[in-house]
């Protein structure tokens, strides 16, 4: 694909979430000359990239490397943060500690987090907030947190001012970096957030960002085969490849046009290899009862019945070196 800086531009403006205008403000240009620098018709002066770089939160050089992204990748993030949006308000309730996941050992059978007293603790994807307000109670000492949904934000400030408690929360995509300090936490996770990246290794690039030293980062995920098995007429069965990293599309409480991609296991890991983290621990377990595991469940995507074959959920603990 040929490079285009204007198309890198609006790729990381919308990520972002502000207009053409305010852009066009926060580097003392015209509005025009924004407009031209999108569609192609002219560059910004070599001046203005380092602070273009830095008020999306990348270096020059992914600026630049973002100029060969898909116009589609902008595409799905605004269209999934409209879906995320329209999600928060029905009666779904999503996954948040001690709990990582559907059919699996909770954070007190597991303890990947360790002791969070005292420390600074930053949540990507954090939803309405339950995970940020269980960090609070057992004694982290700051809540960061970032949702690509205004509206789930916006319930996450309601909730920990319920309970009293302060936090730092943006309405950001976790691809890029919405003014989050860097080297500053002691723990940056995702529970079940993770896997809507649509770039996996800006996202691990960003993690790896807001750690100091010896700071961990913990997820958790989809098992990427749970997207490859059905239970179809009594049999679990594979349905499509694990091999290809397709791109899903998801429907949830009635909201369509959801979309994803199903990195494989390896993807992950060899990412946070790439950008200094030590893998400390991986757990494919499963966590169900027996006589629920025995009765076989037509269609269903989580069960008991699948997680006695394979674990629905990979949690991941790594340590930046």
């Amino acid at each position: 694909m040929e490079f285009h800086l204007g198309k890198a531009i609006q790729i990381l403006r919308k990520k972002r979430r502000i207009s053409q205008g305010e852009l066009a403000q926060q580097l003392h240009v015209s509005i025009q000359a924004v407009s031209k620098w999108e569609t192609g018709r002219a560059n910004p002066e070599l001046s203005l990239l380092p602070g273009l770089a830095e008020l999306f939160g990348v270096s020059i050089d992914e600026l630049f490397s973002e100029g060969t992204e898909t116009p589609a990748q902008g595409e799905i993030l605004e269209q999934n943060g409209n879906g995320w949006n329209q999600l928060a308000q029905t009666a779904w309730a999503g996954t948040y500690l001690p709990s990582y996941g559907p059919y699996t050992p909770s954070e007190e059978e597991l303890c990947l987090l360790g002791d969070v007293r005292g420390k600074s603790v930053l949540e990507l994807a954090c939803g309405s907030g339950e995970s940020l307000a269980w960090m609070s109670e057992h004694g982290a000492k700051e809540l960061w947190g970032l949702d690509i949904s205004k509206t789930r934000i916006g319930q996450a400030k309601s909730l920990l001012k319920m309970v009293g408690k302060d936090a730092r929360l943006f309405t950001s995509a976790m691809e890029i970096n919405p003014g989050v300090p860097r080297s500053h936490f002691d723990i940056v996770y995702s529970i079940y957030g993770l896997g809507w990246t649509t770039d996996l290794n800006a996202t691990i690039a960003r993690a790896q960002e807001y750690l100091k030293p010896g700071g961990i980062f913990v997820f958790s995920w989809d098992n990427p085969l749970m997207q490859c098995v059905d239970a179809i007429d009594g049999q679990y069965a594979f349905s499509c490849s694990y091999v290809e990293e397709r791109e899903i599309e998801i429907q949830k409480m009635g909201v369509s046009g959801l979309r994803l991609k199903n990195w494989k296991l390896s993807s992950y890991l060899n990412c946070l290899s790439k950008h200094g983290f030590l893998i400390q621990r991986v757990v494919e377990e499963s966590a169900y009862e027996q006589t629920e595991a025995d009765t076989f469940k037509e269609g269903k995507y989580y069960s008991a019945g699948k997680a006695r074959l394979f674990n629905p959920v990979v949690i991941v603990k790594s340590k930046k070196l």
